[in-house]
């Protein structure tokens, strides 16, 4: 029950585990709608990045849904954020619930543009219209 007044409806893209086809790794993935607060990492908050990454677009999102990082053992890539335009995967996620004002805290990097054509397909909601 966080508090959802900053929030805006975005898509995520939820994948399923990867297989190789034509020579790229390719997942079935279903698209849902979620109310998020997305914002861009502070200045702060960059700092802690390693040099090399911070040229990357980083953001940060707040919301009820439970968000995932990519699981390297069931080969299940993570969650990807619509964001005026591009994609965006989930690199790390935590569930704030000890709180009245619990919540999932996901950090989110661009998605490189040699990703799998059928991956990056626009999404499939409604929610790009209201971004």
């Amino acid at each position: 029950m966080g508090i959802g007044i900053f929030r805006k409806p975005y898509t995520i893209r939820r994948f399923q585990p990867q297989k190789i086809t034509g020579g790229y790794a390719v997942s079935a993935y279903t698209d849902t709608a979620a109310l998020l607060n997305v914002q861009p990492l502070t200045p702060n908050e960059l700092q802690a990045i390693p040099e090399g990454e911070r040229s990357v677009k980083l953001l940060k999102a707040f919301g009820d849904l439970p968000l995932t990082a990519a699981d390297q053992q069931s080969g299940t890539p993570g969650d990807w954020l619509w964001y005026y335009g591009r994609w965006y995967k989930c690199v790390s996620a935590s569930q704030w619930d000890h709180t009245l004002l619990a919540h999932c805290e996901a950090q989110f990097a661009a998605v490189p543009e040699n990703e799998s054509p059928q991956n990056l397909l626009p999404p499939q909601t409604e929610t790009e219209a209201a971004e």
